[in-house]
């Protein structure tokens, strides 16, 4: 590792050109795997084939963690996302690409501490008693050390990774090549599917990663969060100090705990399905009570101290949700668990409308009508009936699936040569639901989460 993160746009896109050219064959490979109904039954690939893969996964370990910015976060989507990736391939890539969750390769301290100097306007042994060299977390935009106040309060100190803005800006500016990466794992159906609304979702994504690059405002919504969650006696958020703080250098208070993979590795069905529970019950009050949310739910934002509580991390990808989208959300619930409830028809089609409105569905497009009705309500299915649900791995893959076998459906619906078809321009302000959707959902599957995840809603959805 340098110094400071690459701003050069050129020497990013060359290396992202070479991630792009090791991904694309893996993720037609996913394409091709979805909607096999032997899938499961087909015989292990060759064991040298795995090895090859191993190296590539190393290789795009090592060119994710040199990148930082935008190509670390997919690498971090990609390492416990389920059904993102091949299910020959998928056990070789996450256990490489989990590093990525908190121990990405870090800067050296020199560099770590010119920041913090510059911010914070003095030498860093002058503004802590101590500081540690090594960072116990490294990930996308910064990298965290463990310190002491001159008070005497131990202390996680994140400081933003120099010229991570200008990588994160050059990696905007090579926005297709990022899509042409990414957007085959992770379901989309290229260029062409969201040429309706491109610059929007581009918009979007760029408005949330600027944010993210303030630590400022993430400051501000920690302890905005910390304020409106006061009340959840199982959660826990860090307390901010803000004379220690500035865009580049966020200082927390210090909580000691388990890891997620630690707590999933020991913790009793019972314990998993409390914790389930909780985040499901959070998120519910983020999108509905709330009107914002964290949209970067991966496992590397949790902790488990003794306390038994979660402490819950890193709130600088929050999505503010404007009034259209709350009130579009909660009908589209409320009409679908009545629907549920009723089976009656007028009361499924107060769902369809609902959902079309939402997400200005055309119902003179059939294909595209379906594919995306029957994604909506499989991903509704945990939340519209009064009984208890299992989050599994093959549930949350095959959310993945579906939208998969839609596009595979869809591109290669009229003979050989493949069609991108117009798909609907989805608002933009559900990119990050999209995204905190499939978090979760598989953050929950690692847990094997169960329970009745319906009665977490608010009262007005369920009594209706």
């Amino acid at each position: 590792m340098g110094d400071k993160v690459s701003g050069s746009r050129f020497r990013r896109l060359t290396k992202i050109g070479w991630l792009s050219r090791r991904a694309l064959p893996i993720a037609w490979a996913r394409l091709r795997q979805a909607g096999d109904a032997d899938r499961k039954g087909r015989a292990r690939i060759a064991e040298e084939i795995l090895e090859k893969h191993a190296d590539i996964a190393e290789e795009a370990f090592r060119t994710l963690g040199e990148l930082k910015g935008i190509a670390l976060k997919v690498g971090q989507m990609l390492a416990y996302m389920d059904g993102a990736l091949p299910e020959e391939y998928r056990a070789v890539y996450q256990a490489v690409f989990s590093r990525l969750l908190q121990a990405a390769p870090a800067l050296p301290f020199a560099s770590v501490a010119r920041v913090v100097e510059t911010e914070l306007g003095r030498p860093v042994a002058e503004a802590f008693s101590s500081f540690e060299e090594k960072p116990f977390a490294a990930a996308s935009i910064g990298q965290v050390h463990r310190a002491t106040l001159p008070s005497g309060e131990a202390v996680a100190v994140k400081v933003q990774y120099p010229g991570v803005d200008k990588a994160i800006a050059a990696d905007m500016k090579n926005v297709s090549l990022f899509h042409g990466m990414a957007a085959p794992f992770l379901g989309a159906l290229g260029k062409g599917g969201m040429s309706r609304n491109h610059k929007e979702i581009i918009g979007e994504i760029r408005a949330r990663l600027m944010e993210e690059l303030d630590y400022t405002r993430e400051a501000e919504m920690q302890m905005r969060f910390r304020a409106l969650l006061a009340n959840e006696p199982d959660v826990e958020i860090p307390r901010v100090f803000e004379r220690f703080s500035t865009a580049r250098v966020l200082t927390t208070e210090l909580i000691v705990g388990r890891t997620f993979g630690e707590f999933i590795s020991a913790a009793s069905p019972d314990e998993k399905n409390r914790v389930g529970a909780v985040l499901q019950r959070v998120l519910f009050r983020s999108l509905f009570e709330l009107k914002l949310f964290n949209a970067d739910p991966h496992p590397g934002n949790y902790l488990f101290p003794p306390s038994g509580k979660v402490v819950l991390l890193d709130f600088g990808c929050v999505k503010v949700i404007p009034d259209w989208l709350a009130d579009a959300m909660r009908r589209y619930f409320r009409a679908g668990v009545r629907a549920t409830r009723t089976g009656a028809a007028a009361d499924w089609a107060a769902f369809d409308d609902a959902i079309c409105d939402a997400l200005k569905l055309n119902r003179a497009e059939p294909v595209t009508y379906e594919i995306y009705r029957a994604f909506i309500l499989y991903c509704l299915r945990p939340y519209l009936a009064d009984a208890e649900f299992t989050f599994t791995p093959d549930y949350t893959g095959e959310s993945i699936d579906r939208v998969l076998d839609g596009a595979k459906r869809a591109v290669f619906a009229k003979g050989k040569i493949p069609r991108i078809p117009d798909l609907p321009p989805i608002p933009a302000d559900f990119t990050f639901l999209n995204r905190v959707q499939f978090g979760l959902y598989s953050v929950l599957a690692m847990l094997r989460a169960r329970g009745n995840f319906h009665r977490l809603l608010p009262a007005d959805l369920r009594e209706t």
